[in-house]
């Protein structure tokens, strides 16, 4: 039975809080519990094979796109795709089973700077709440305790941050008034989750006003969307003295693995996923310890299946014996380069301040925003030019650099990707002359 709970590092409030969550769960008939012990079941149990061959057989069946593949059988026979493929024609990845108007809309742009709509079903949405609620378990990370979770857009409202027993940590522009802030906060909660390069800030400044792990509650961190760099880890470490987890993930699929403190690899979530690496040339599989590309099947979504995706990023396949046990792992995942941005006036802004922004940007198909120095920074677009709106790109931008910020616009055909296929959508040339 998946414990819920853990009274040992959690009080009375955030107990009721917890217990009230699934209750209303079961009330309501939600199934997010029912879920979570599905994930427990298939993480310790992997019905790999049998999940493969249904969402094959599911997506050649009602799937537009892969009707032209009704003699595939092995998933080796399934074509690869990425973002420029789904983009030419989203409709042809979504199941005639699915009314379009009636699924959660996802939009993203990664860290590939190409922003893009994603579609899933209601039961995708409770897989993902479920696996973030179990997968947080060797962090001692429970529903309802108090957390702080750091994102550049805050959609949550009042009362579900009130609910869910979160703090809304805002990394957009990291001064230190703003750090002083989160400073005073943070001693409230026991865990935070979210970007690596925020914690780091975080904790540098933490380690400027002498705290040290005694004056805070913290029980774990969770690290998201970005890699965490050996020297972000020592510090968050140091100056929190809890364990850390870092997770893969990608906003159109989910929590595809995790990184439990004490452990160099990444555990596959195989609940849910298929991971496969290709090489860099060609769509064969690498060998074990060998780098190649990151290709993803969702073995969940039904609305809009998602076989064979190449995420853009690389990483290297390894076995792991532990406890008698072979477990599939990332030994290392690669391909994820963020780099901070500074305003004019020299205060650090979070490059995800930029990224979050230019979702709402109509007609930009990809973007590259470079700082060239103190003062003066590029934003590259590529743009479908019948719903481009160059004014309010700028005003969003000077919006988060401030009016004296010298910003160029530069239209470009294409815009050149790292050996990841991916492209680095912020570059600070300024850090790097310096």
């Amino acid at each position: 039975m998946v414990r819920l709970y853990d009274s040992t590092v959690m009080n009375i409030n955030e107990m009721i809080r917890n217990k009230l969550f699934f209750s209303l769960d079961r009330v309501l008939g939600k199934g997010i519990y029912k879920q979570v012990t599905s994930v427990e079941e298939d993480i310790r149990n992997p019905r790999i094979e049998e999940k493969l061959n249904n969402i094959i057989n599911h997506a050649r069946d009602t799937v537009p796109y892969y009707n032209a593949y009704k003699n595939s059988n092995d998933i080796s026979q399934m074509p690869v795709v990425n973002k420029s493929i789904i983009r030419k024609d989203s409709q042809s990845f979504i199941s005639s089973l699915y009314d379009k108007n009636e699924l959660i809309k996802v939009t993203t742009s990664g860290s590939s700077g190409t922003p893009m709509e994603f579609y899933r079903d209601s039961n995708k949405r409770i897989r993902q709440i479920a696996e973030v609620i179990y997968l947080g378990i060797p962090v001692k990370y429970y529903f309802g305790m108090k957390h702080g979770f750091i994102r550049a857009t805050h959609p949550k409202s009042r009362l579900n941050l009130m609910l869910q027993n979160e703090i809304h940590i805002d990394p957009t522009k990291l001064s230190d008034e703003n750090l002083e802030k989160i400073r005073a906060e943070i001693k409230e909660m026991k865990c935070i989750i979210g970007f690596p390069s925020t914690l780091y800030e975080i904790a540098l400044y933490c380690e400027r006003k002498g705290d040290t792990p005694e004056q805070f509650n913290m029980i774990g961190i969770i690290c998201t969307a970005e890699p965490l760099l050996d020297k972000q880890r020592a510090a968050i470490q140091r100056v929190f003295g809890c364990p850390i987890q870092v997770r893969y993930a990608a906003e159109e699929l989910g929590l595809i693995a995790v990184q439990n403190p004490g452990e160099p690899f990444y555990r596959i979530n195989q609940a849910s996923f298929y991971v496969e690496i290709l090489k860099l040339d060609s769509d064969f599989p690498c060998e074990e310890g060998e780098e190649g590309r990151i290709v993803i099947t969702d073995l969940e979504a039904k609305a809009m299946p998602l076989i064979r995706y190449d995420t853009g990023d690389l990483g290297v396949i390894k076995t792991e014996e532990i406890s008698g046990e072979r477990i599939v792992t990332l030994s290392s995942i690669s391909g994820r380069k963020i780099e901070m941005l500074y305003s004019p006036s020299g205060e650090k802004i979070s490059p995800f301040s930029i990224n979050v922004k230019m979702k709402d940007v109509k007609g930009v198909i990809k973007f590259q925003f470079i700082q060239k120095d103190k003062n003066n920074y590029t934003m590259k677009v590529v743009a479908d030019e019948e719903h481009y709106n160059e004014t309010e790109l700028l005003r969003i931008l000077h919006g988060i650099l401030g009016e004296n910020a010298m910003i160029s616009i530069e239209m470009v055909d294409m815009i050149k990707p790292l050996a990841s296929g991916k492209t680095a959508y912020i570059v600070n040339e300024y850090i790097r002359k310096d």
